[in-house]
């Protein structure tokens, strides 16, 4: 997890389009919530590690982390100047690499702004300096401001770590940060875990593109996955490419940013039930993918089987369980508010307990309707 940070306070000047969230999240709201919410996994057991901590361990204990962040700070991270002129590209590298652990590990999630204060007054400083007052930038790294949202840039299934490609161009750090410690921390690189190398099995890597929060495991092999606006058929197939998964599930989600990712709209509340935005349970078409023929030879061209436009049906079907439970609100109008509100977006600690987020109808809404097992 991340306990969000000053990164929330850099916000761009025009555009509120670069980030994830809208309207105005305050720094002290956004602490209060993050801090009942870990509090609340702790009460269960549950371990939070903090992806701060862990970047910071990561790069303390591994010079190659540290070079190999600097790297991609440099050539994927920065603002377009700074890695498209060798004159800036070759000044940040060599401030970076006059930065400790912590200060690089700060940079990246935090930013780092066009000023004398942040730049400091060396050599280096003042060239970057220079090369800012040529621009429009504010930053010569811009600030990972959408990083409490952890679960898009990479995903944890069974002993394997996937690190996603997000669609927003304006978070490509993130899944730098999370590549560099699954790949360099001192424990979590020994731990068993695999690093999936998924996109370069893309017929398109360039173009391939997942989020986590499309990504949904039902355990036993079977991934349900979001195809809209954020995660897309290339980074789908790819996936599936890897051959990890005896079943890909995929949930075609209407291309609107209300519906960004499939966690909007449905979750996995119980092995035995999900929370489902019912005004889109018809609309949504579900497929499957094949990556084999019946003579188990590997397809060049994926078959997509369509099994129509009725998620409820298609995935009781696809998952045989033909008692596969829905909850919704209990209109249509508290459903449709509670989805603004991103209240489908529901965490299941156990077959018991779930967690989302607060200010629901408490009569007539998802949470009311799970408490009192009223389904669709």
């Amino acid at each position: 997890m991340h306990r969000p940070g000053r990164e929330l306070l850099r916000r761009p000047r025009d555009n509120y389009k670069e980030i994830l969230y809208n309207g105005v999240l305050h720094l002290m709201d956004a602490h209060r919530s993050h801090d009942l919410f870990t509090q609340y996994l702790r009460g269960y057991d549950i371990q939070v590690l903090y992806m701060t901590d862990l970047l910071q361990e990561t790069l303390v204990s591994s010079k190659q982390a540290h070079e190999s962040l600097i790297d991609s700070i440099v050539s994927r991270c920065s603002s377009k100047e700074f890695h498209q002129s060798a004159k800036a590209k070759t000044a940040l590298e060599q401030w970076l690499h006059e930065r400790t652990p912590l200060q690089l590990a700060d940079d990246i999630v935090h930013g780092v702004a066009c000023s004398p204060n942040e730049l400091g007054s060396s050599n280096l400083g003042r060239i970057l300096l220079e090369i800012c007052d040529s621009t429009t930038n504010e930053f010569v790294i811009p600030p990972s401001r959408d990083a409490l949202y952890t679960r898009d840039a990479f995903s944890v299934i069974e002993n394997n770590v996937f690190i996603w490609k997000v669609a927003n161009f304006h978070r490509k750090c993130e899944p730098l940060i999370y590549r560099t410690i699954f790949q360099y921390h001192p424990y979590l690189s020994i731990s068993g875990l695999n690093l999936i190398e998924w996109e370069h099995l893309s017929d398109d890597p360039d173009e391939a593109t997942v989020e986590g929060g499309d990504v949904a495991y039902l355990g036993d092999g079977v991934l349900l996955i979001g195809c809209g606006e954020r995660t897309n058929r290339a980074g789908i197939e790819a996936i599936a490419r890897t051959n990890l998964f005896h079943r890909i599930i995929v949930a075609i989600l209407p291309v609107q940013h209300e519906y960004m990712h499939l966690d909007t709209i449905l979750s996995s509340v119980s092995t035995h039930a999900f929370a489902l935005h019912y005004p889109l349970a018809n609309i949504i078409e579900v497929f499957t993918i094949e990556t084999e023929d019946e003579k188990k030879n590997t397809l060049e061209k994926l078959k997509w089987i369509s099994h129509g436009s009725n998620i409820r049906q298609a995935l009781r079907r696809l998952l045989n369980n033909p008692h596969l439970i829905f909850y919704d609100a209990l209109d249509k109008k508290t459903s449709i508010q509670e989805q603004r509100n991103c209240r489908f977006n529901v965490l299941a600690i156990n077959e018991c307990h779930v967690v989302t987020y607060a200010g629901g109808d408490a009569t007539r809404g998802l949470a009311a309707a799970i408490k009192h097992n009223d389904t669709t």
